[in-house]
């Protein structure tokens, strides 16, 4: 009875958007968490879009997921459903990848873009989550984009040899 309890709780917390977190590759649940003016926060997660495959939710700017800060002027994460649904389909790392790239906004805002990918890949070594097969298709992924905007370096290939560098100078793992 007491286990039914608690399930129906957790249900209810779950349905009610109290909990928030994201399920890694690897099952874990986490959270991104930061601290501002010495507090301890949370990031909240809103998940939007509902459409085909293919779509992306409008209000993201033509990305899976962003930072935007919230009433209270904290950080937010936006992740668009679809596109998350299917990369986590075939492409679970990245999704991993992605969390972490908009932790490390949420953590610091004042990060390019470089250097968000470079904190995603310094988390996900410090968890044990990346290794060298893991590594190259990020890196795949990364350089099938043909086209970005300058601030990402302007294609894929820019993009990851720039992530790589930054990596290669800040990793742990040396």
């Amino acid at each position: 009875m007491r286990a039914r309890l608690t399930v129906l709780l957790l249900a209810v917390l779950v349905a009610s958007g109290a909990v928030q977190a994201f399920e890694r590759s690897d099952g874990a649940v986490v959270q991104c968490e930061i601290e501002r003016d010495g507090r301890h926060h949370v990031v909240k997660e809103s998940w939007v879009g509902d459409g085909a495959a293919g779509d992306r939710h409008p209000s993201l700017g033509g990305a899976a997921a962003v930072i935007r800060p919230n009433n209270a002027g904290l950080p937010e994460m936006f992740f668009d459903s679809v596109v998350f649904k299917n990369m986590i389909a075939r492409d679970p790392h990245m999704a991993d990848f992605i969390f972490y790239h908009e932790c490390g906004h949420a953590q610091e805002d004042q990060l390019d873009e470089i250097a968000a990918n470079c904190y995603a890949l310094n988390e996900m070594q410090k968890l044990g989550l990346i290794n060298d097969a893991k590594l190259a298709a990020l890196g795949a992924t990364h350089q099938r984009m043909l086209r970005l905007p300058s601030r990402y370096g302007g294609s894929g290939q820019v993009f990851w040899e720039r992530t790589l560098a930054c990596f290669q100078k800040t990793s742990t793992a040396k």
